[in-house]
C-alpha cells in the first residue's frame, strides 16, 4: 500500500475509484466496484467503479440483484461468485468482500474477471490492505450520511422517559430528517386500542401528530381515516414496511373521497408511507409527502426507517405506560368500591410490608392509605384502632405462619367501630399467585354486626310468631281430634269430611312452623348439635326405614350401596337422619311409581375424586352421599334455587305435588352445620333422573 495515499484528499467516490484502480492492477479484475448497503431496504447502490471496458446497464442491474440474493444466502466475510451465478453478466468468476462496522454490513467490494477460476486464496490476502482502506472510507460516509438519523434518535431518547406526545415525535422527525422538498409529515395511530386485543382488528387510522409547511404543526389532529377500503394497501405496507409513490395519481383510485380531498388540498405529488411496528404489533403509519415530483433517495428512506423504529419503541413505551396507569386506576377504583376492608401485603427480606389498602379499611381502622403504605405488618398492627388483646391475637396469628403459606387463614374479633357501635369483624387471609408462585397475601375484613343482628332479630321474631300461632293451632288440632274420636260416627258425612280436613291442615301447619323454627335457629347460630361418633351407613339405613311406608305405598324400591369400612363421622344422629329423610322424601314424591331410588355412600380422599359440579370448598377427606331418583330431574338454572325456603319448581306446581318447600332448605342447614356441603345436579339431555349429593368430613378432620 503506498504510504503517501491520503484517504481524506478527495471525495469518497474519487478515493474509492483510485483504490479500485490500484487493486485491479495488482489482482486480475476487469471490473471492480464498491457498493453501499441500505439495511432497512436490503438494497445495494453502487458507490464507485473501475472498469476495463463498458458494462451494459442490464448486466449492472443483474449483478446488483444477484449480489443482494447472495447476501441472504451466505454470511461469510469473503465469498466467491461461481460461473452459474454470473451467467449473462459477461463475467465468469468473482470475489466479494463484506465491509463491516461494529458487526453491521455497510457495503461490498466486488472484483470480477472474464476468465473462470481467476481467484485463489492468495488473491484475497493481497487485497485485504486495499479492502480495509475502502472499508474506512465507506464507514466514514456511512457515519456522515446517518448523522441526521443519529441526531433525531438522540433527541427522541432525551424525551422518551417523559412519555412524549405523538406531536413531539413528529416534530423530531421533521426537525432532524425532513429535506426541503417535504411539504407534509403525519403520524397516524391505529384505533380503537383495546387492552385485551392490542393487535387489532382496527377500525381506523387517526392523525395524532402532524406538520404542514403551509399551516405548521397540529393541523388535522383527531381526523380518522376508516380502513374499510384500504385492506390491500395496508397489507402491502405491513409486508414491505415502506411504500413509495413517486406520483400519487395512480394511487387516487384506491383512496376514499376524504383522503383524495386532503391530498388535493395539500397539492401532494409524491408520497411515502412507513409502517410503525414494535415487533409484530402494528402501531400506526408515518406519511411523508412532497408538493412537487420527487424520488426519495435510498439514504433518506434508510434514515426514515431507522428513526421510525426508534419512535415505535417510544410510542410502545408510552402506550404500555398509559395502559399500566389505566389498570392501576381501575384496580384502585375497584378496591375502593368493595364494601369490605381490603389489605394487600408483599414480602421483603425481613418482614411482610403493606402494599395497599382500600378506603373501607382506612375508615374501619381510623387510618389512611398513605400512612400505612410500605409499613411492615408488625408496625401496622400497632397503628390500628383495636383493643390490645385483639392486637396481640392478630400479631400471634399473622406473624406465625410463613408468608408463602398456601393455606387460607380465618378469624374473628370484636372492636368498637368508629361510628360508635360494638362491631363483630370476620377476616380471612389468602395467598395471591403469579405463575404458581406466591407473590403476596390479601386480607379481607368484613363487618358482620348488622347481619348477625338481623339474623338474631329474624330468629326471635319467627320463634315468637310461630309460638303464638302454634298455641291456638294446638287447640284447633286437639278439638278436631276430640270431635273425630267422640262423635265421629254420629256426624253427617260432609261434617266428618270437613273435620278431617281441619285436622290434617292443623297437622300440616304444625309441621311447617316446626320447620321454620329449625331454619331460623340454624341461621342465627342458635341450633346446637349433639355430636358423637357415628357410622353413616347406620344413619342412612334408619332414614330408609322411617320412610318405608311411603315408598312401598308407591311401589318404589330404595337401594342402598355403601363402601365397605367407611370411616366414622362426628354427627348429631337426629339432625342428620332428618336431613337424609328430607332428601329421600323429595325423591319419593318426584319419582314415578314402581321406580328405583338409589342411595350411595363412598369415601373421598382428594378433590379429583369428586364429581365435576362439586363446590370448591368441600372439606376432605370425607364421605360423599348421593341420592338418585328416576324423576324428571332439576333444570340446570334451578339447582341453587331448590334450596331456598318455599321454592317450588314449575313441575311441582303443575303436578300439584304436596310440600312446603322447606325440606331441602332444612337439609342444607343441617349438612352445613356438620361442615359438609350439599348440592344438586341439573338434568342433562338424554338422562332422566334427579340427583342430590352431600359430603361429610370424616371424624378427626
Amino acid at each position: 500500500m503506498p504510504a503517501a495515499f491520503q484517504v481524506e484528499s478527495a471525495l469518497p467516490s474519487t478515493q474509492l475509484r483510485h483504490i479500485l484502480e490500484t487493486l485491479a492492477q495488482e489482482i486480475p479484475a476487469q471490473l471492480a466496484r464498491v457498493y453501499t448497503y441500505y439495511r432497512y431496504q436490503r438494497r445495494l447502490e453502487m458507490l464507485a467503479e473501475y472498469s476495463g471496458a463498458p458494462v451494459a446497464s442490464f448486466a449492472s442491474d443483474r449483478l446488483r440483484l444477484m449480489l443482494e440474493r447472495q447476501l441472504e444466502s451466505t454470511s461469510d466475510e469473503v465469498f466467491s461468485l461461481s460461473r452459474d451465478v454470473l451467467e449473462n453478466t459477461g463475467f465468469q468468476s468473482g470475489l466479494v468482500f463484506r465491509l463491516m462496522m461494529d458487526g453491521e454490513l455497510t457495503g461490498l467490494l466486488v472484483l470480477l474477471a472474464a476468465m473462470p477460476d481467476a481467484y485463489r486464496p492468495e488473491h484475497a490476502a493481497r487485497a485485504y490492505p486495499w479492502v480495509n482502506m475502502a472499508r474506512i472510507i465507506v464507514e466514514n460516509k456511512y457515519l456522515h450520511d446517518n448523522q441526521a438519523a443519529a441526531r433525531a434518535i438522540q433527541a427522541a431518547a432525551h424525551i422518551i422517559g417523559d412519555q412524549p406526545s405523538p406531536q413531539q415525535l413528529i416534530n423530531i422527525l421533521h426537525d432532524y430528517l425532513c429535506s426541503p422538498q417535504v411539504a407534509m409529515c403525519v403520524l397516524m395511530f391505529y384505533g380503537p386500542q383495546h387492552e385485551n386485543r392490542p393487535d387489532g382488528p382496527f377500525d381506523y387510522l387517526e392523525i395524532q401528530g402532524s406538520w404542514l409547511r403551509r399551516y405548521g404543526q397540529g393541523i388535522g389532529v383527531g381526523v380518522r381515516f376508516y380502513l374499510d377500503q384500504y385492506a390491500d394497501l395496508l397489507a402491502e405496507l405491513d409486508s414491505s414496511r415502506v411504500l413509495t409513490f413517486a406520483s400519487v395519481k395512480p394511487l387516487r383510485s384506491r383512496l376514499d373521497p376524504l383522503v383524495r380531498a386532503f391530498i388535493r388540498e395539500e397539492r401532494v405529488q409524491s408520497l411515502t408511507l412507513i409502517a410503525l411496528h414494535a415487533g409484530n404489533r402494528r402501531l400506526g403509519v408515518i406519511a411523508i409527502a412532497t408538493d412537487r415530483p420527487y424520488q426519495f433517495t435510498a439514504q433518506e428512506m434508510d434514515n426514515y426507517r431507522a428513526v421510525s423504529e426508534f419512535l415505535a419503541v417510544g410510542t410502545m413505551a408510552r402506550m404500555l405506560q398509559q395502559q399500566h396507569d389505566l389498570v392501576q386506576r381501575a384496580r384502585s377504583a375497584l378496591l375502593d368500591a368493595v364494601t369490605d376492608g381490603v389489605m394487600m401485603v408483599l414480602p421483603n427480606p425481613l418482614n411482610a410490608t403493606v402494599l395497599t389498602v382500600n378506603e373501607c379499611f382506612a375508615r374501619m381502622f381510623q387510618t389512611s392509605a398513605a400512612a400505612v403504605q410500605g409499613l411492615p405488618l408488625r408496625k401496622l398492627l400497632e397503628r390500628l384502632q383495636i383493643p390490645d388483646d385483639v392486637r396481640q391475637e392478630l400479631r400471634r396469628r399473622w406473624l406465625s405462619f410463613p408468608f408463602a403459606d398456601t393455606a387460607v387463614h380465618r378469624g374473628e374479633f370484636e372492636m368498637v367501630h368508629p361510628d360508635g357501635y360494638h362491631a363483630a369483624i370476620t377476616w380471612y387471609s389468602a395467598p395471591v399467585y403469579q405463575e404458581n408462585r406466591v407473590m403476596g397475601r390479601i386480607y379481607i375484613f368484613h363487618d358482620v354486626s348488622a347481619e348477625r343482628a338481623s339474623a338474631a332479630l329474624r330468629a326471635n321474631f319467627v320463634s315468637w310468631v310461630s309460638h303464638e300461632l302454634r298455641t291456638p293451632l294446638t287447640s284447633i288440632r286437639g278439638f278436631a281430634e276430640f270431635i273425630l274420636e267422640a262423635a265421629g260416627d254420629q256426624l253427617p258425612d260432609v261434617a266428618r269430611e270437613y273435620v278431617e280436613i281441619i285436622h290434617q291442615s292443623a297437622v300440616h301447619l304444625n309441621r311447617v312452623f316446626s320447620d321454620i323454627i329449625e331454619i331460623a335457629r340454624a341461621d342465627a347460630g342458635q341450633l346446637k348439635l349433639n355430636l358423637e361418633e357415628a357410622r353413616l351407613p347406620d344413619i342412612l339405613a334408619e332414614a330408609i326405614a322411617l320412610l318405608e311406608p311411603q315408598h312401598k305405598m308407591r311401589g318404589q324400591r330404595v337401594v342402598m350401596q355403601c363402601d365397605d369400612d367407611l370411616p366414622a363421622v362426628r354427627a348429631d344422629r337426629n339432625r342428620l337422619i332428618q336431613a337424609v329423610t328430607n332428601l329421600l322424601g323429595n325423591a319419593i314424591k318426584y319419582s314415578p311409581e314402581n321406580s328405583v331410588i338409589r342411595l350411595t355412600a363412598r369415601y373421598v380422599a382428594a378433590r379429583e375424586a369428586l364429581p365435576a359440579g362439586a363446590p370448591p370448598d368441600v372439606v376432605l377427606p370425607g364421605i360423599l352421599v348421593t341420592v338418585t331418583d328416576e324423576g324428571p330431574g332439576i333444570k340446570p338454572e334451578e339447582t341453587e334455587q331448590v334450596f331456598l325456603p318455599f321454592f317450588r319448581s314449575q313441575e311441582a306446581r303443575a303436578g300439584k305435588i304436596a310440600g312446603t318447600g322447606l325440606g331441602l332448605t332444612i337439609a342444607r342447614s343441617f349438612v352445613e352445620l356438620h361442615r359438609g356441603k350439599i348440592w344438586a345436579e341439573g338434568r342433562q339431555r338424554g338422562r332422566r333422573e334427579g340427583r342430590f349429593l352431600f359430603t361429610l368430613p370424616v371424624s378427626g378432620v
